[in-house]
């Protein structure tokens, strides 16, 4: 407390009770009143003084701020397949244990792998390694403070963003430890490996492999692929020390479905140390999926013929040509429905579509009750005359939603259709254009709206298209031009978001177990997602395996984890057991493990990631030599800081509760003694 402050006190005493003396020293009360009273308004008056002066006193208390050291060690399984299991537990110790370096640090260790944590134990069980997340968590962990970071890695990582070009940022210092064998050997190896996921029975799908080689002569090896253990291609492949890489591409026939395992093999050199990266195995699915497109009219017409001879050019779609009073249940197994001429009998169908969603494509004509349709569409309605109509397409040069820049209308017949006023309350994309009687009427006559995602339509105003197909043949010599145009349209409609009851979400290959999760999403008849749903996954494997799992709900979705499966090939049902929808699927989990594919530690970019960051790369013989220029270094010496924390003498509340009682008290006595 400054002396400043005690002189104010005492003369607020002084001044507290001389005035309190002053006023009661005349008073008529008897002696032992007068005394009281002086003293509840010296207690009073001195109480306020008190307050304003508000007394406080300062207490500095001192710390030592260490500079931190970052211990991060890598614990994938690479550093125990190359060896480094004994020298990452002396290098922890060595900097966990010493005296010296915990005087002079704050020492915080780190495990990584694909995540990092605190250290704790290390198990070497990681099966990948991401070096730049480990180390840009630290440096979000430890922004604004002086970090001396010890990398202690074999430098080969498999996950994540390249690691060589991070910038820990000054004034942290990045120190790299390098751990197991760093000689270079003669090896050859599969890389990348790119394929389509899926691909269509009787169809052929490109397979691409890169194939990497590393060596000071020039070297030879045969390059086998398999399909489900049968070869499908071989191919010799010739490396030089100038010439490190070769892409092996080839296509494969497709010839049954199912999930098909992919073999890349690549054949040994002489004195080869690591084969384990000379092959690698990937997996497609080829599947028979067929687009089913429902051709919907109440009386037979030319038109429908064409149609279905148009879809059906291309192998994967299928055409069933149904009644508009079909089953539901025949509907469901149709992916995209064209409308042909819809009247009063096509309530069902639009009720239908307006569950379930999907594209569909309206043909109108003649013979279509616009009354009904009005009513039943959202977006287009026409106000008829009642009047036939011979409509000449004008192709709209400027449409973009797919290509049509090969297909002509020069010299087609018309198509008969109503004259009306056309109403669009969206924005068509039109494909043709309405010309009546020689004028153009800017007015569309074949247009597609795609401003609804889940719901996608094309408009055909006007019937008799067979004679299109047949004009086309005529100009062409063949149907090509035209069947190719319908399909693109039916792909354009396809694309529209089928709503279904169940959904799930699985690959349908798995690298390795860890990643194996089945997830799987239920809505109720009105397409809202159910949370009390009881879902059951049934699974089944090559190997015998028959499990019933419980789903359980996790967010906005049910899901299943399954990485304790073994590698092979597995078959699963998820049902709904109160309402018994379910669906199927399959998936394979193959025996992969990258962090097998390295022989020797990649010192070479950790020395470039250590020189970036203003440190070194050490090995771990030179440890000590490490220790002793952490403990050199006068950037990291411990700096003593003091804090001053000014605290109030008094608790107003107290003193000025302390005034009151006093006030109150000399009232009442004044009061009650007649003194007032």
């Amino acid at each position: 407390m400054q002396i400043q402050t005690v002189l104010l006190i005492l003369a607020a005493f002084l001044l507290a009770l001389g005035a309190a003396t002053f006023h009661y020293y005349r008073s008529k009360a008897s002696l032992n009143y007068q005394v009281l009273l002086t003293f509840l308004r010296f207690v009073s008056l001195f109480s306020g003084l008190v307050l304003l002066i508000n007394p406080e006193f300062s207490k500095n208390t001192y710390h030592t701020k260490k500079a931190n050291l970052i211990l991060l060690v890598d614990e994938s399984s690479s550093m125990r397949d190359l060896g480094g299991e004994g020298d990452v537990a002396n290098l922890v110790e060595a900097f966990t244990q010493g005296i010296e370096l915990q005087d002079k640090f704050s020492i915080h260790p780190y495990a990584f792998s694909r995540d990092i944590q605190p250290l704790d134990s290390i198990s070497f069980q990681g099966n990948s390694t991401d070096i730049f997340t480990g180390l840009q968590t630290v440096k979000e962990t430890f922004s604004n403070t002086n970090n001396a970071i010890v990398l202690i890695t074999d430098g080969n990582q498999t996950y994540g963003r390249d690691y060589e070009y991070f910038d820990v940022n000054n004034p942290s210092v990045l120190n790299t430890i390098v751990v197991g064998d760093t000689t270079s050997y003669q090896d050859v190896a599969v890389g990348m490996v790119n394929s389509n996921r899926y691909a269509f029975l009787d169809n052929q799908f490109p397979l691409e492999v890169q194939t990497l080689y590393s060596g000071k002569s020039e070297a030879s090896v045969i390059a086998k692929v398999f399909m489900d253990g049968r070869m499908v291609h071989q191919e010799s492949l010739e490396f030089t020390p100038n010439k490190r890489s070769h892409t092996l591409s080839t296509n494969i026939e497709a010839q049954s479905t199912g999930i098909k395992t992919i073999g890349i093999v690549l054949g040994e050199l002489e004195g080869e140390k690591n084969t384990q990266n000379n092959s690698k195995e990937i997996a497609i699915e080829i599947i028979d999926e067929r687009t089913v497109v429902g051709i919907v009219s109440s009386f037979k017409h030319p038109d429908i013929g064409a149609l279905k001879k148009a879809i059906e050019s291309n192998e994967q779609r299928q055409v069933v040509v149904l009644s508009p009073l079909a089953s539901n249940e025949a509907l469901e197994k149709v992916d995209i429905f064209v409308l042909y001429q819809p009247n009063v009998e096509f309530g069902n169908i639009y009720n239908f579509l307006k569950q379930r969603g999907g594209g569909s494509f309206i043909i109108a004509g003649t013979q279509t009750d616009w009354s009904f349709l009005n009513d039943e569409l959202q977006r287009v309605t026409l106000d008829g005359f009642g009047q036939e109509e011979e409509v000449l397409p004008l192709k709209n040069e400027a449409f973009e939603i797919f290509d049509i820049s090969s297909f002509t209308m020069d010299g087609f017949p018309p198509l008969q259709g109503e004259l009306g006023e056309l109403n669009i309350i969206a924005d068509p994309k039109v494909l043709a254009y309405q010309k009546i009687r020689g004028v153009n009427l800017q007015e569309p006559l074949f247009f597609v709206l795609d401003d609804d995602e889940s719901n996608k339509q094309a408009f055909l105003l006007g019937e008799n298209i067979w004679k299109w197909r047949l004009s086309t043949y005529r100009n062409n010599q063949d149907f090509s031009s035209f069947d190719a145009l319908i399909g693109k349209l039916i792909f354009f409609l396809s694309s529209s978001g089928k709503k279904e009851r169940l959904r799930l979400e699985y690959e349908n290959v798995y690298e390795n177990a860890s990643e194996a999760l089945i997830r799987a999403s239920f809505f109720n008849k009105a397409y809202d997602f159910e949370r009390d749903a009881n879902l059951n996954l049934h699974l089944t494997g090559e190997n015998g395996l028959v499990r019933d799992i419980p789903m359980l709900l996790s967010g906005d979705t049910y899901q299943v984890d399954l990485s304790d499966l073994e590698e092979g090939e597995y078959s699963f049902t998820v049902a709904e057991t109160t309402e018994r929808i379910s669906k199927s699927g399959q998936f394979r989990i193959l025996d992969f493990d990258l962090e097998k594919q390295f022989m020797s530690s990649n010192h070479i970019k950790l020395e470039r990631l250590a020189r970036r960051n203003s440190g070194d790369i050490y090995y771990p013989d030179q440890t000590d030599q490490l220790i002793r220029k952490l403990m050199n270094d006068n950037d990291f010496i411990p700096i003593q800081k003091s804090t001053r924390n000014v605290v109030s003498l008094i608790d107003f509340r107290i003193v000025l509760g302390i005034m009151v009682l006093a006030l109150a008290s000399e009232w009442f006595i004044r009061k009650y003694n007649g003194l007032i």
